[in-house]
């Protein structure tokens, strides 16, 4: 298998990707702040971490990853000025931070199973874990982690306390030149555009907050070696990633936007307070924006959401296909068309997937896959000769820097071309690359073909004790076509009708073919 590249935000070039220890991966990547309902465009970038992960894994690594989950200290800005996010929606709501936070959490979570997106498993609240695990974080439950980071800063002289808060000494860390090591601009160009909050106790207006005191109305707060306060944004991720994963992370995504700011801070903060370098690889995915070219975000006021998609009777993984459809780099265009276009390539999936049930059900095909994916790549090449090219080019594709467009392109070539030779056993191959687009299509087609069986199994109870009434009651033409009709319908669930000379009717399996 070709090595896994993979564009290095830090380098800005298409990297090798070698993890620190072999077969292993530490990824963190930054997840929701739960105020609101999280927007199409903030899906897109979980899809992409999914279908990042899902690669990584389908190359062999042990993938520990870790989200964080934001519900406390992100303001309205990306900095320290304005409000609370979770705590102005609660005071608009009328409820606690909590309970918005929870009612978000479960919301967001929904959206991911829709969307088939495997997110890591919940973190105890006050564990000790030993890194590198994968966890599903929340703010709130590691402020003990904040604090001891923060501790570590100050010791090494990059932090400094203040009646208004801690503070990071920006210029401090960035010395004489001024640059940063993510985004490359100087403070000035970092901040242009920007309306900067200067305490008059902060040392410079590029400083930011690692805990916030002295705001008394703020709901949430928690007492500290500094006093009763709350951790700034930035600091969450940094202590989180290396409570869980250590304090060197192979990986680290997040979208285009974290790039000058957050990103920036986390990786000052936290080689401030470790001494070692913080995250090997950046990934940043690109903005889902509308059809005028404009950003899909929160504060532009209307933003779409999974469950208008489903209001339209879209099927929410269309919406994955339609994200795989564009590089993850790119800006990617999003209209109601755009994605019913998308749906018409799943249901094209599907039916391959159903046509294969079939030809199984007519003892032509064996669609059972091993649990090793090992064990799927040789069944499939085994079994399928000619999918041996398809795997490698799938394979190429997806090494390269994650080009699900021209993945996605060659697993629906794969489906064309067993069409063309009518080799539905290249369904497992579809399969096999389906553990990496994350569209489902085993384990939906078992639950539909559940559903139809059952429902179809019914339909010919009632049809045939139909044509056992048309019989007695000798109306023999119309027990003729019934007969007709069940088996059709016996045809497509594997069936056929016998009738046994006591004059009974029975359903029995199809005999499969020699």
């Amino acid at each position: 298998m070709k090595p896994f590249q993979i564009y290095n935000s830090l380098t800005r070039a298409v990297e090798e990707f070698v993890p620190l220890k072999p077969g292993v991966v530490t990824f963190y990547s930054c997840g929701p702040t739960v105020y609101l309902p999280q927007h199409l465009g903030n899906m897109r970038a979980y899809v992409f971490v999914d279908t990042l992960k899902r690669a990584l894994r389908f190359n062999g690594y042990d993938v520990r990853h870790v989200m964080n989950i934001t519900d406390v200290g992100h303001m309205t800005s990306d900095a320290d000025a304005g409000e609370d996010k979770i705590e102005k929606t609660a005071r608009a709501q009328g409820k606690s931070p909590r309970e918005v936070a929870d009612f978000y959490i479960a919301q967001f979570k929904r959206d991911c199973a829709a969307l088939n997106i495997e997110l890591p498993p919940d973190a105890p609240a006050g564990d000790n874990p030993t890194p590198p695990q994968s966890a599903l974080c929340r703010a709130t439950d590691n402020i003990d982690a904040m604090i001891a980071v923060t501790l570590r800063i100050i010791a090494n002289g990059f932090g400094y306390v203040t009646p208004s808060g801690v503070y990071f000494d920006v210029e401090k860390w960035r010395g004489p030149g001024g640059a940063g090591r993510l985004a490359r601009q100087s403070l000035a160009e970092q901040h242009a555009g920007q309306r900067l909050e200067h305490s008059p106790d902060k040392k410079s207006p590029h400083d930011f907050a690692l805990w916030v005191l002295n705001q008394p109305n703020h709901l949430m707060q928690w007492e500290s070696p500094w006093g009763r306060g709350y951790p700034g944004w930035h600091i969450e991720c940094s202590a989180m990633s290396m409570k869980y994963l250590g304090e060197t992370l192979d990986l680290h995504s997040g979208g285009l936007d974290h790039i000058p700011v957050h990103h920036e801070n986390e990786i000052a903060q936290s080689e401030s307070a470790t001494g070692h370098p913080f995250a090997r690889y950046f990934v940043h995915n690109a903005f889902l924006v509308g059809m005028e070219g404009a950003k899909i975000s929160k504060s532009a006021g209307r933003f779409p959401v999974l469950d208008d998609l489903i209001a339209e009777g879209i099927n929410p993984l269309a919406f994955r296909v339609l994200c795989l459809g564009a590089k993850y780099r790119s800006e990617l265009a999003f209209s109601l068309d755009s994605v019913r276009a998308a749906q018409k390539t799943l249901d094209y999936l599907d039916e391959f997937c159903r046509n294969a049930r079939r030809a199984e059900n007519e003892g032509n095909q064996n669609l059972e896959l091993s649990e090793s994916e090992d064990e799927i790549d040789e069944a499939v090449v085994r079994d399928v000769p000619w999918a041996g090219e398809y795997l490698e080019r799938f394979e190429l594709e997806l090494n390269n820097d994650l080009n699900t467009p021209r993945a996605l392109a060659i697993a629906l070539e794969a489906v064309g071309e067993a069409y063309r030779r009518r080799d539905f056993g290249a369904v497992n191959l579809l399969f096999l690359f389906d553990t990496v687009l994350g569209l489902d299509l085993k384990t939906r087609l078992e639950e539909s073909s559940g559903d139809q069986r059952v429902f179809g199994l019914l339909k010919l109870e009632r049809l045939q004790k139909e044509r056992e009434r048309a019989r007695l009651e000798r109306n023999f033409k119309r027990a003729d076509e019934l007969r007709v009709e069940i088996n059709r319908e016996a045809d497509e669930l594997g069936y056929e009708l016998r009738d046994t000379p006591g004059g009974q009717s029975i359903l029995t399996p199809k005999r499969r073919r020699s």
